[in-house]
């Protein structure tokens, strides 16, 4: 008998018995559906922090003073922060870098305009480059110049929540805002840029010479952002700014060099880390499916034992009938895991429309594609599990006597 008749033979069971079937599958159909609707919802997750850092570039890189961190010998260094004239610094000795720029966060601040205030806003003292390292747009107005920066002019950028609450939507240029010690003028407002539910509405864009000359005082900086060259990867340019610094501090670790791609790979490692325990733990269903398909088959065994007398009565050979009950174990566990799999995807598909309709945990929601290598893989694996939980069934029946299966009643 080929295994087309095989094949047939195993179908005709199936619709023979449907309940049976039904409930001998269902561990393989809970097992594959959790572990494609969790690979979904892992590569969902992964793919919605890959679009939400690519907002602000994911090439852009970060160096950070860490000079209190370290170990001891590492700190004893005449250095005591980041400066403006490291930017230059960097630019001249890294030929991998496109731009660099300086960046003081000044912290919470409150902003006034005659009696309305604006509470709690995050104030960053910046240079010119700045919106173009982090894709900041504007909704009208401009951004800071360098002729800002030389004539140390009192300006700000405001994002659209503060333009709201001092002046009313669209009626915030040219109106001078007040802050603790000093009064500026509004000559832009910047476009709502939301990563990971916070937003740079409540942002406040000033000229870095400014806030260090006229207002916060000192020479320090918080960070420098810098961006590679084209035809550099971001791995080459962090390793040119890391030698860089490390010439400067005498080989002393007292700076951090970081980048959005790297941070964006941890979030996705963690996630993929995270995805990967749940669909394993997710997978022991598929055991216990296995487990029943071989009870079920050991029924059947029992149930078509004169069957399997009688078809080696008239010649069936022992290989024949192990594959029979092979090939019955095996399309039970691959419909199971088919049946899952299509569970799955309607349950994705029903949670990408909702979270697109709640707009969570963006506007677009969290998409869950349907992950086609993962759903082959499952679909081997439950073959697999009906081949391996199908052996001995199917051994019991090849190896029964012919005489002694047809006396059975």
């Amino acid at each position: 008998m080929n295994v087309w008749e095989s094949v047939r033979i195993a179908m005709d069971m199936l619709r023979l018995h449907k309940l049976r079937a039904f409930l001998t599958m269902l561990g393989v159909i809970i097992g594959v559906m959790s572990v494609t609707l969790i690979t979904m919802i892992s590569n969902g997750f992964q793919h919605y922090i890959q679009y939400e850092f690519k907002k602000l570039g994911a090439d852009t890189m970060f160096v950070f003073y860490d000079g209190g961190g370290g170990r001891r010998f590492e700190r004893s260094t005449s250095l005591d922060g980041l400066k403006v004239e490291d930017v230059d610094y960097l630019m001249g000795r890294c030929n991998t870098l496109e731009l660099a720029s300086a960046t003081l966060i000044l912290g919470s601040q409150k902003a006034t305009y005659q009696d309305k205030e604006a509470p709690n806003n995050e104030i960053n003292a910046v240079d010119e480059h700045m919106p173009e390292l982090n894709k900041i747009g504007l909704a009208a107005g401009r951004h800071i110049t360098k002729e800002d920066l030389d004539a140390r002019a009192n300006v700000a950028v405001i994002g659209k929540d503060i333009e709201k609450r001092l002046f009313g939507e669209g009626q915030g240029l040219g109106k001078l805002i007040t802050f603790p010690g000093i009064t500026m003028e509004v000559i832009g407002v910047t476009e709502t840029v939301e990563i990971m539910g916070q937003s740079n509405d409540r942002d406040i864009l000033v000229p870095l010479t400014t806030a260090q000359d006229k207002w916060i005082g000192g020479d320090q900086i918080t960070y420098i952002s810098a961006l590679p060259k084209d035809g550099f990867k971001v791995e080459q340019a962090m390793d040119d700014v890391w030698q860089a610094l490390m010439l400067k501090s005498g080989n002393k670790r007292v700076y951090r060099v970081d980048s959005r791609e790297s941070i964006m790979a941890v979030f996705g490692g963690i996630l993929g880390a995270a995805g990967a325990v749940l669909a394993g733990i997710a997978a022991l269903s598929l055991l216990v499916g296995g487990i029943g398909i071989m009870n079920i088959m050991l029924v059947s065994v029992t149930e078509r034992t004169r069957e399997v007398g009688l078809r080696k009565a008239l010649g069936a050979t022992r290989p024949s009938i192990l594959a029979q009950f092979l090939v019955e174990a095996t399309l039970l566990s691959m419909v199971g895991g088919l049946i899952g799999m299509f569970i799955a995807w309607l349950l994705g598909q029903g949670v990408t429309a909702a979270t697109a309709a709640t707009k969570f945990p963006s506007a677009g929601g969290l998409v869950m594609a349907f992950p086609l290598q993962s759903a082959i893989i499952s679909t081997v694996i439950s073959a697999v599990i009906g081949l391996i939980f199908g052996l001995y069934p199917a051994g019991r029946a090849s190896s029964l006597s012919p005489i002694e299966a047809l006396r059975t009643e």
